[in-house]
């Protein structure tokens, strides 16, 4: 495939032939240095001086020696063209987004299962690249990745919803959890079904915070349970709902992930329903194929699932119809060509 160069390409090629030319003090000898023959570098050399108006070279037997106008020329263009490939190299790595630091968004209760062993790989193989770390509710992390502040996103149900704006890989579908007050009459049992909390009052985000967990809890109650749930909502963190749960008698049912989270008063149970599950997303934004963003993926786990997965009829529900089947192929195809980029990269 032939490539045409443009004339600022030629120029900066023909500096580049210029200062091999001065360095060397010879026209044969540059050209061996530049893989050219002798005339290519020499029609260069006339090109270049054609396009300043005035010979830059004096030559002899015994070489070459710049003119008064040529040696001006080696001391700017030495800086010219350092200036130019740093300039390069920088837009190169940040339109790769390539850049040194990496930015992630996640959810402080997935960090320590999901997330810290991932970045632990990224600081081996890239030892030089600042980690940012951003505790960001679901809605703040799809803002952050729609205005360019953060790289990646660990996040829960609305990993769904981003597929068309971002690239999205499924990490997890965990199960259920019931914060309970410490008096309540389940907060001593194993377990805890779904249909037994039919006349409580579960503590809710607000969507703009936590998209998408409303219509997830309504679809547990109703498929688990055979009922609406009854809601109250606090735009607070994890902490606040928790302190709700422990003071107006109200439960929370949550994702399995949080489980480790301790607040006085509040007792977890674990969730009997094996259909009530929740799922755990990675976004990270179109076109960044950066090394550390790469590595972060590919140390991430793999897909795990509750042993109900399989039967969690809950996802008839809310697979979009039509484009569903083709929305699959694209990321599992987005999936080999990610491995592929890994081991290019690596």
């Amino acid at each position: 495939m032939v490539r045409f160069l443009h004339h600022h390409e030629i120029v900066i090629l023909q500096l580049r032939a210029f200062l091999a030319v001065i360095e060397e003090g010879s026209l044969h000898r540059a050209a061996t240095r530049l893989s050219l023959s002798h005339s290519a570098l020499s029609r260069q050399m006339q090109a270049l001086e054609h396009e300043l108006g005035g010979k830059l070279l004096e030559r002899s037997s015994t070489g070459v020696q710049p003119t008064a106008g040529g040696y001006a020329l080696a001391t700017k263009t030495a800086a010219l063209l350092a200036s130019y490939d740093f300039t390069m190299a920088e837009v190169r790595h940040l339109v790769r987004g390539e850049t040194e630091q990496l930015r992630i968004g996640y959810l402080a209760s997935a960090f320590g299962e999901y997330l810290a062993p991932a970045l632990e790989k990224v600081r081996q193989v890239h030892p030089r690249t600042k980690v940012k770390l951003l505790d960001l509710f679901p809605g703040e992390q799809i803002t952050a990745l729609r205005q360019g502040e953060i790289d990646i996103a660990l996040t829960q149900e609305i990993g769904d919803l981003l597929g068309r704006d971002f690239y999205t890989r499924q990490l997890a579908v965990t199960e259920s959890i019931v914060a309970l007050p410490a008096g309540h009459p389940l907060a001593l049992r194993k377990q805890a079904k779904i249909a037994e909390l039919k006349n409580e009052t579960f503590v809710t985000g607000t969507e703009d915070r936590v998209p998408g967990y409303r219509r997830r809890l309504a679809q547990i109650c109703r498929n688990c349970g055979k009922f609406r749930p009854k809601l109250i909502d606090n735009g607070g963190d994890l902490s606040s709902k928790l302190a709700m749960v422990a003071n107006e008698d109200a439960v929370a049912l949550l994702p399995g992930y949080m489980r480790r989270q301790a607040s006085p008063g509040v007792v977890i149970v674990p969730v009997a329903d094996a259909r009530a599950t929740w799922k755990l997303f990675v976004v990270w934004q179109r076109g960044k194929t950066a090394g550390p963003l790469l590595t972060l993926l590919d140390s991430l786990p793999a897909k795990t699932a509750t042993a109900a997965h399989a039967r969690n009829d809950d996802q008839l529900s809310t697979q979009p119809h039509g484009n569903g089947q083709t929305r699959n192929r694209a990321r599992r195809k987005l999936s080999l060509v990610g491995s592929r980029l890994t081991n290019k990269v690596l």
